[in-house]
Formats: C-alpha cells, sequence, structure tokens
C-alpha cells in the first residue's frame, strides 16, 4: 500500500505529558497518490528520499497506478486494487533490480537501480 503524509494525523499533545501518538486514519484517501513519502508492500516500508505523485488513470472496470520515472505500474478493479498492486511490483522491482550486483544487470537494469536507490531512503520491516 502507498501511504501519503496527509494520511497521518498527530493528535495533540496533551499538556505535560507525552506526545500524542500518530493514527492512520484512512487507508485510501483522495490524494493518496499525491506527495508519497512511503511505500508499504509485503511486510516492509520504503522510505523516500522525496515526496513523489503517482498517475491514476482509468480504462473500461480497471484502475492503473503510475510512477512513470520508473516506469512501475500497478492494476486494479480499484484504486485499492490498483494501490496495493503498484505497492507489490514496486517491491519485486526493489527486490530484482536494487538489491542485484551491478555485474548482473545490462546498461538499463543499472540505470534504473540508480534511479531506485536515489529515491528510497531506508527500506524497514512494517
Amino acid at each position: 500500500m502507498v501511504r501519503s503524509r496527509s494520511m497521518i494525523v498527530e493528535e495533540p499533545r496533551p499538556r505535560g505529558r507525552r506526545p500524542g501518538r500518530i493514527r492512520d486514519l484512512a487507508t485510501l484517501a483522495a490524494n493518496v497518490t499525491h506527495t508519497v513519502h512511503q511505500i508499504i508492500s509485503e511486510g516492509r516500508i520504503f522510505h523516500l528520499r522525496r515526496p513523489i505523485d503517482l498517475s491514476v488513470r482509468h480504462r473500461g472496470p480497471y484502475c492503473f497506478i503510475e510512477y512513470k520515472p520508473l516506469d512501475i505500474t500497478g492494476y486494479g478493479r480499484d484504486e485499492r486494487e490498483a494501490l496495493e498492486a503498484f505497492a507489490a511490483d514496486f517491491s519485486a522491482t526493489w527486490d530484482w533490480i536494487a538489491a542485484a550486483r551491478d555485474s548482473q544487470l545490462g546498461g538499463e537494469a543499472r540505470e534504473l537501480k540508480g534511479e531506485l536507490r536515489d529515491l528510497v531512503a531506508s527500506v524497514e520491516g512494517a
């Protein structure tokens, strides 16, 4: 699943107490594809160095969500399914390309590896 900063709300801090806890209000908001800071998939969180915007298009009964600079696309019958597919494809691309040794990759794949590594600041277990 893709998470944008606007989906996380911090509760007001009570006086003289610990900071308010952060809770996730919605899994799908109208602007979930804009200013994405994290991508969550397969038990991992990909923290991005800079926010990205995903493009959304509908064709027939399907919704397509894409990040054009990396040519990663997910699709499904609705935005939720498309977001989950996008996150799974992002995770698989990371495993296949970013974790590989340069000697195992061709020119375009090495270029994609560099772009992925520039985009992802860290990966942690969810």
